[in-house]
């Protein structure tokens, strides 16, 4: 019974690595959706009163035309969001209302982008020149254990997209280093693309400044002089999309503000003689809640007499002067939310926590092997894994932060599996596929 049972999956196992990479894709998009979408509704992952900051300027904008409102009392005009997934939930708000119904569409939307991200794994093997069979065991992986199902079901935040966004500029990194496709049509569509990212992740704008003189490393050969005309209108491209966006903030807020306001908020929040690493921690005490505007009425008032702007500016300083005075604690928060982000502790689930500690540790080991195996991809991934996380060891760390690299690791991990398959002379599936085919 054990032999057939193994004899069944190696050809399971052998048709599945024969499907096309779009039939593949398709398979564990499908497999996905049908799990997420039967959790949501046996939990009612999308019946939650609680509305962030998002959502609550998403439906500002749906019933009053004012993108703004995002705490406790209404405070007008703000930029504390991006624009780019706010203006698809206020979209699906003015269609379906703000009740049952638009939340419901907003979770099955939220659905099928993260099962978009798992149906992805195969191309992105492909193009991180990894193993197929390492593609699909993520794909598989990530689509059949979703250790994150509020994070990717929800659609309070704007999570999934970030996640889809940090697979988009990878893809289109490592293009443009191994092809050195430096043409003017590439140039337009990869700034494009930028823009688009920018306009749902405004934290991509470093990461983007660090890419183009990485780029320019390693397009050297075709030429620096080309490499800066590529350059040029790639950056002119991200400009025009992201100039609405400024040139709204400018008018609205009365400063060109470029990506969002809210950073002076957020080292306030978190860094404070209440705060925890742990943005879960954070929300449960009542003394914390009293520095956010989302829960106190005196710093929503504030807001509103200051302007979003300014407030941020004072927020900024507020949590600069209390940083210099209080340096040893910081550091240690800064510690700690680094720990978080990497190996975080879920107290609703032992399991979960090991598993997803297991996952990043061997998706480090994951790294050093595509390190070892090409320096282009692995260069584009480790100033990924390098950059993105930033912001977060200075703020306040929950799962919907590292949610956006989780797919990476989950792909990283199946890469070292396989690896370690090879190694210790244990036959991967594929390789019992072809012994036994």
């Amino acid at each position: 019974m054990t032999s057939q049972a193994i004899k069944s999956s190696v050809r399971l196992w052998q048709r599945l690595l024969e499907f096309p990479t779009w039939q593949l894709g398709l398979l564990i998009f499908l497999l996905a959706f049908s799990l997420r979408l039967a959790a949501v509704l046996a939990f009612h992952v999308y019946d939650d009163p609680f509305r962030g900051e998002l959502e609550r300027t998403a439906i500002s904008l749906a019933t009053t035309g004012v993108f703004g409102n995002p705490y406790m009392i209404p405070t007008g005009a703000t930029a504390h969001v991006a624009p780019g997934y706010t203006l698809i939930l206020a979209g699906i708000f003015r269609v379906f209302g703000t009740g049952t119904a638009g939340a419901l569409v907003r979770t099955v939307v939220a659905v099928a982008v993260s099962s978009l991200l798992w149906a992805l794994m195969p191309a992105v093997a492909s193009r991180f020149s990894l193993e197929r069979s390492a593609g699909v065991l993520a794909g598989l992986a990530g689509a059949l254990l979703p250790a994150r199902l509020r994070v990717e079901a929800d659609g309070e935040w704007e999570t999934p997209y970030i996640a889809l966004a940090l697979v988009l500029i990878l893809w289109l990194a490592i293009y443009l280093w191994k092809k050195h496709d430096l043409s003017a049509k590439q140039a337009v569509w990869q700034g494009f693309l930028w823009g688009l990212c920018l306009l749902f992740v405004p934290a991509l704008l470093d990461i983007f400044v660090v890419f183009l003189l990485a780029g320019l490393y390693f397009c050297r050969r075709s030429g620096v002089r080309r490499y800066l005309i590529f350059a040029g209108i790639e950056v002119a491209l991200v400009a025009i999309c992201l100039s609405p966006w400024v040139i709204r903030n400018y008018f609205a807020l009365g400063s060109p503000v470029i990506t969002r306001t809210n950073l002076g908020l957020e080292l306030r929040v978190s860094n404070n003689d209440e705060a925890s690493p742990d943005q879960r921690v954070n929300a449960l005490k009542s003394d914390f809640n009293d520095f956010h505007p989302l829960f106190s009425t005196r710093e929503a008032l504030r807001v509103r007499s200051l302007g979003e702007v300014a407030y941020n500016r004072w927020a900024g300083a507020e949590a600069r002067k209390w940083i210099r005075t209080h340096p040893k604690r910081f550091l240690e928060l800064c510690v700690g939310r680094a720990r978080c982000y990497w190996l975080y502790n879920d107290p609703t689930s032992r399991p979960k926590t090991l598993l997803l500690g297991a996952t990043v540790l061997l998706g480090f080991v994951g790294f050093v092997i595509l390190w070892t195996r090409d320096r282009i991809v692995g260069s584009a991934v480790a100033l990924v894994l390098l950059l993105y996380p930033l912001p977060n060891y200075l703020i306040h760390v929950g799962l919907r932060q590292e949610y956006p690299l989780h797919w990476l690791m989950i792909l990283l991990a199946a890469v070292a599996f396989v690896y370690a398959c090879k190694r210790t002379r244990i036959p991967t599936l594929d390789q019992l596929s072809r012994a036994t085919g």
